[in-house]
């Protein structure tokens, strides 16, 4: 019962702080209008690229350290982790200012402070600290709305850079809270040394790096249509795409949430051996219909609807909600497969297998955009089926 109680709070976190970005794209739509929804769209993308560079998977390397060696030493590599993200940042940080480009310099910032939010985050669910990890994201979420909505109304101009200086503010405010109470909770005082910085940069970079493929694979399927796309057509046409795209992701992000609350549940079933390869595969298998039924709904609502969520200037815009509710589906026999991947730490396979994916949607990508933005979204659902018999072949004892 205690399982099912702190899956259900997670979840309800997640998709809560989730639902907030989601409940805020009609007012974002119409107050940035088709062109600066387009270009918000095109830092996005920006944003999470960062986010891998910064992050180097430093949750992952987190959450698998304390399942395997306990939390004896955990703090060392969450210090160690900052202090490359910190580093890494205020490269990034130096060449925007260089560039004089404030947009870029409030996107390496905010993607930093999301970094640092993720391990946090990921303490409390290793600790299995459900309320507290609800608590952060619900946070982060509210406060980085409003922050949104205050800067957007009561200033002129930038509005792409207030969004972003609206996610900086809002998760730098809870990931100083967060991180605060963290390293007060230890019962040792904090000792500083380069040795234990260094043996935990190894242990972060060791486990990081080979992700570093996987996510960058993850990145080039997800978001490197936008950048390809914003140089080729006007931004208006980029705008309608990414609001399609975004509309969408609302599946992505439940499938995300489910994941990220029971990750460590699967990590225990596995351990336990109620979870085993054959059921995986076969969960898998049972995944695919299912995850088709919410394309089928949409190609089944009248596109005024669509339109009148966000905006007249939006006309297109189902098409491509159709199509990337396809490509978001197949992330749930992914998720399953891939995690137990994980779980056996091949994470060079896993970077293998993603890269070919990659390959894949870097392919049809080509092909795609040239032909206009309508065509672009079957490369996200080449890339993301074509990895699937390839994982499935992987899974077994």
């Amino acid at each position: 019962m205690k399982i099912l109680k702190d899956s259900a709070i997670y979840l309800f976190g997640e998709m809560f702080a989730k639902a907030l970005p989601f409940l805020l794209l009609p007012y974002l739509t119409r107050k940035l209008g088709a062109a600066g929804f387009g270009e918000l769209s095109y830092y996005q993308t920006f944003a999470a690229l960062l986010v891998i560079l910064f992050g180097l998977s430093q949750d992952g390397a987190v959450a698998r350290y304390y399942y395997v060696y306990g939390k004896r030493n955990l703090h060392n590599v969450v210090y160690a982790g900052y202090v490359y993200t910190f580093t890494v940042a205020a490269i990034a940080l130096a060449v925007a200012g260089a560039a004089g480009s404030l947009i870029m310099a409030a996107v390496v910032a905010s993607a930093a402070v999301q970094c640092i939010l993720n391990v946090q985050l990921t303490l409390r669910q290793c600790r299995k600290q459900a309320m507290a990890y609800t608590v952060l994201q619900i946070a982060s979420g509210l406060l980085c709305s409003l922050l949104t909505v205050l800067l957007l109304e009561w200033t002129d101009g930038e509005p792409v850079f207030k969004r972003f200086a609206a996610l900086l503010l809002g998760n730098a405010a809870v990931s100083a809270i967060a991180a605060w109470w963290f390293f007060r909770q230890q019962n040792n005082p904090i000792r500083w040394s380069w040795h234990r910085i260094k043996h935990s940069l190894m242990y972060v970079a060791a486990f990081g790096l080979p992700l570093f493929l996987h996510h960058g694979a993850g990145f080039v399927k997800g978001q490197l249509d936008r950048m390809v796309l914003y140089p080729l057509y006007p931004a208006e046409q980029l705008g309608v795409y990414a609001a399609g795209f975004q509309v969408a992701m609302v599946l992505g992000i439940l499938l995300m949430a489910v994941n990220k609350a029971t990750v460590p549940y699967y990590y225990q079933a596995m351990k336990s051996r109620r979870l085993n390869a054959e059921k995986v595969r076969r969960l898998a298998w049972f995944s695919l219909p299912v995850m088709a039924i919410p394309a089928l709904l949409a190609l089944l609502i009248p596109e005024a609807w669509f339109l009148w969520l966000l905006g007249e200037q939006y006309g297109g815009v189902k098409w491509y909600i159709c199509l990337f509710l396809i490509g978001c589906g197949l992330s749930a026999p992914y998720y399953l497969l891939v995690n137990y991947l994980f779980y056996r730490a091949w994470n060079s396979r896993i970077s293998a297998l993603s890269l070919l994916s990659a390959a894949i949607y870097l392919g049809v990508l080509a092909v795609s955009a040239p032909l206009g933005p309508q065509w672009t979204p079957f490369a996200m659902i080449a890339g993301a089926a074509v990895i699937l018999p390839l994982l499935y072949r992987q899974v077994k004892d």
